[in-house]
């Protein structure tokens, strides 16, 4: 009768330690909550402007196209053509604005306050 009950203790006890580490907290995730989702992927015809730089450096569109520059840095940026075909102005940090381009080419572009710190990159236009 003993053996039985020991049998019976230790199963009980193996059953609760298997609840107890499968209620455990994940330890590669404290909250033991759902990760968060990615965030989903800016636009395709969205240049944006974050760390003094403009991503993508070149980006390639259809005639007709507006493209969108967001700027995501703490800092203000512009978008200006090195030939003079647009300009955004002064964007401060968490705006937005848009240009349409109508023209097929290559339009090289820079921020005006950082264009000598290397934030330059390309437009494409097909």
């Amino acid at each position: 009768m003993k053996t039985g009950l020991i049998a019976a203790g230790l199963v009980l006890c193996l059953a609760l330690s298997v609840i107890s580490v499968s209620c455990m907290k994940d330890s590669s995730n404290p909250t033991n909550s759902v990760p968060a989702p990615a965030p989903a992927p800016a636009s395709a015809n969205t240049v944006q402007m974050a760390g003094l730089a403009f991503s993508p450096v070149t980006i390639t569109v259809a005639v007709g196209t507006t493209v969108t520059w967001k700027n995501n840095d703490g800092i203000a940026h512009t978008s200006t053509s090195d030939t003079g075909v647009w300009d955004t102005g002064n964007l401060p940090a968490g705006s937005s604005t848009s240009t349409k381009f109508s023209t097929a080419g290559t339009f090289p572009f820079h921020c005006t306050y950082h264009g000598s710190m290397g934030m330059r990159g390309t437009v494409v236009v097909q």
